[in-house]
């Protein structure tokens, strides 16, 4: 998308680390069984759940450049165009409340304005609970907590590139958005971070050359090297004490919110996130590779 890579080529710093307050439009409206629409929902149901219910979806923000988290899926005919664990989250949520899950898909920033001004029920992001945040939305419980993270390099540079002193005066690349993006920017100060729009860019980015390292979570980062044997992981070592990823919901919607960490919890006592996220980095990978 060519708007998106404008708008990433534009990004800067505080852009990683900040919310941006622009606003949403464009939104198709909902209509319910009984023929009102949703805005007529919202205004006599009690509170938000109940608005959900009545409309029969549960309206969930998301960014379809966030692989494993969510993605595209080119190609795909009819059905839901995206993957990923964020996805397969929301549609579970959605099942729990007796309803259909809608993904809107937006940019981060848009996609955190549409939870502050109700444009959408819920916002998946693989999103961390930074503070500032909290201000704009209620957080979710926690529903993943981020592994190791690691810098992968080529292979020939392994000892050339072994501490975080080596990546100095050199370009380090890392997803926008994404928690990889924020460590390079806090631990790598004299590195140049270069933002892509997927962590597969930041993937291409290195075998081209163009980038001596690339920020993945190991998981994701382990998948890579079976197929490009070339890369490796530096030694170099990042440190990463994220709480957890968490979800964010309407404020003050406590009722919502309730019933959405009940889902959550389940999901998490059954491990069923751990599950879709490997499947996620599966399928991501086979897309990533399938650019030459």
């Amino acid at each position: 998308m060519d708007w998106k890579r404008k708008k990433i080529a534009a990004a800067c710093l505080t852009g990683i680390l900040a919310l941006m307050g622009s606003g949403c439009s464009g939104y198709l409206p909902l209509t319910a069984a009984s023929g009102e629409t949703q805005e007529a929902v919202q205004r006599t149901a009690g509170n938000r759940l109940e608005a959900v219910r009545q409309l029969g979806k549960l309206r969930i923000g998301i960014s379809a450049d966030y692989a494993p988290f969510a993605f595209e899926i080119p190609g795909e005919a009819g059905g839901i165009p995206y993957g990923g664990s964020d996805i397969e989250l929301g549609s579970y949520i959605a099942q729990k409340l007796g309803v259909e899950a809608e993904f809107v898909e937006m940019d981060f920033e848009t996609c955190m304005a549409a939870v502050e001004e109700g444009s959408v029920d819920l916002v998946l992001l693989g999103m961390l609970p930074k503070s500032g945040r909290e201000e704009k939305m209620d957080f979710t419980e926690v529903y993943y907590k981020p592994g190791r993270q690691v810098l992968l390099i080529k292979e020939s540079q392994k000892g050339k590139l072994s501490g975080l002193e080596d990546f100095e005066g050199k370009t380090v690349a890392a997803q926008y958005g994404s928690l990889q993006a924020q460590l390079v920017a806090e631990q790598l100060p004299a590195s140049y971070l270069e933002l892509t729009e997927r962590a597969s860019g930041a993937v291409l980015m290195l075998r081209l050359g163009t980038a001596a390292g690339a920020v993945l979570d190991e998981a994701m980062a382990r998948k890579v090297m079976k197929e490009r044997p070339e890369l490796v992981v530096s030694n170099a070592e990042l440190s990463c004490d994220a709480e957890g990823v968490v979800g964010g919901v309407i404020k003050g919607e406590t009722e919502l919110l309730t019933e959405i960490n009940a889902a959550i919890e389940e999901v998490v006592e059954e491990n069923l996130y751990v599950d879709w996220l490997d499947a996620a980095n599966e399928q991501a990978m086979m897309l990533q590779t399938a650019i030459p």
